[in-house]
């Protein structure tokens, strides 16, 4: 077996794994089996949150094991990428600001954290793919 084949085989169990991950999580949420768990409010919540954090992991290692030559257009992509995911990042305060105004917002602040840098990921990711894309 090549690297590559074992590289394609051991991201497919790292998937499997992060998605049984999130189902238990909905599971275990669904049915309200569990207490508060390292600062969240269930166990399935963390599961939910690990197993997204697995495949972000997971899908970041397959992209980085690709051989890439970085030319100018790749540095364009990436510097077009973090304007986006930066003004993406403006227009969610302003909108949490207003909706804050209007009413109060009480979540936890160590909530409110991990669930802002998830999104700032996922959103750099998202325009990084559709940049590379249509460039």
């Amino acid at each position: 077996m090549t690297q590559k084949h074992i590289n394609k085989k051991n991201s497919v169990w790292r998937y499997s794994l992060a998605t049984i991950l999130i189902i238990a999580g909905i599971i275990l949420s669904y049915l309200n089996i569990g207490t508060e768990f390292l600062g969240f409010p269930s166990v399935g919540s963390w599961l939910i949150y690990v197993g997204f954090i697995m495949l972000a992991i997971v899908t970041l290692q397959l992209m980085s094991n690709k051989k890439r030559i970085v030319d100018e257009r790749m540095q364009f992509v990436a510097t077009k990428a973090a304007r986006i995911t930066f003004i993406g990042i403006i227009l969610f305060a302003f909108v949490i600001m207003v909706i804050d105004g209007i009413k109060p917002i009480n979540i936890a602040y160590s909530y409110f954290m991990s669930y802002l840098i998830c999104g700032i990921i996922l959103l750099y990711l998202v325009s990084y793919k559709i940049l590379l894309r249509f460039n």
